[in-house]
């Protein structure tokens, strides 16, 4: 019991002794060590980011014909992703299209006797709106060809693909991610105190990891809202200068020299 209860004080009074000489210090390093804090909250995460990005989706349900996107792969505006199958799709865009050269004839004949005076009002009116009809199934028609093949929405970077040449894929089914690997945009949190000081157009500096070079860049926007549980706030920022060598996804650390004011 006595060995117990001098344990017991040995180290209570160690953790006196360790509490005070941790006073001590922090009495006779205090500007010392608020210079240090204040430089360390001067540094924060940061990830490059794509502004543009997109999932390109099939849409419509068929067989892959072409499909010459692979991983990695740069694409430009308008290249042709994926083409499906597409022999159906082109009857029936023939087949609208008889139609309606047939209800124009019908249309021009109505119009005739009407010059004539000797038409029916509801005939001409019935021409008029199978014509009508008969140009909206063209346009249906043609939007489903026109789904037979997916472009490029932007240029950029085949960033996954999900499917392969040949495969039957359904309706919305993902196929390839594209991103613009040359309109980048760095996101980090930053605490919200310093919206005091840290507003868009304010400068900074990136270390990337994977490149271990450094970039300047400057503030862009500031999100619209604060965490208010962890009093954080998402900052944007871009790149000033060469970004060839940077990636989506690449992360670093970034500098703000206003934080020192």
């Amino acid at each position: 019991m006595m060995t117990q209860t001098r344990s017991l004080l040995s180290a209570a009074a160690l953790g006196a002794l360790s509490l005070a000489l941790a006073s001590g210090a922090a009495g006779q390093n205090g500007a010392g060590n608020g210079a240090s804090a204040a430089a360390a909250t001067q540094q924060v995460g940061v990830q490059v980011t794509a502004r543009a990005t997109a999932v390109i989706a099939a849409p419509m349900a068929g067989q892959l014909v072409e499909f010459p996107a692979a991983d990695g792969d740069s694409v430009k505006e308008g290249d042709v992703l994926v083409r499906f199958i597409c022999a159906q799709q082109d009857a029936m865009l023939a087949r609208a299209k008889a139609e309606l050269v047939k209800r124009q004839e019908l249309l021009k004949t109505q119009q005739a006797l009407k010059a004539l005076n000797a038409y029916s009002k509801a005939d001409f009116a019935t021409a008029q709106n199978d014509v009508g009809v008969a140009t909206a199934d063209v346009a249906v028609a043609q939007t489903a060809v026109d789904n037979c093949i997916v472009k490029a929405p932007f240029s950029g970077r085949v960033a996954a693909t999900s499917v392969r040449n040949h495969q039957f894929v359904q309706a919305g089914a993902p196929l390839l991610d594209v991103v613009d690997d040359r309109d980048l945009e760095l996101e980090f949190i930053v605490p919200s105190l310093w919206l005091a000081w840290l507003r868009p157009g304010a400068p900074m500096r990136m270390r990337v990891s994977e490149t271990q070079q450094d970039y300047d860049g400057k503030i862009t926007r500031v999100s619209g809202k604060v965490d208010a549980a962890s009093q954080t706030i998402k900052i944007y920022g871009r790149i000033e200068g060469d970004t060839a060598s940077l990636l989506p996804g690449m992360s670093g650390t970034a500098q703000f020299p206003s934080a020192s004011r």
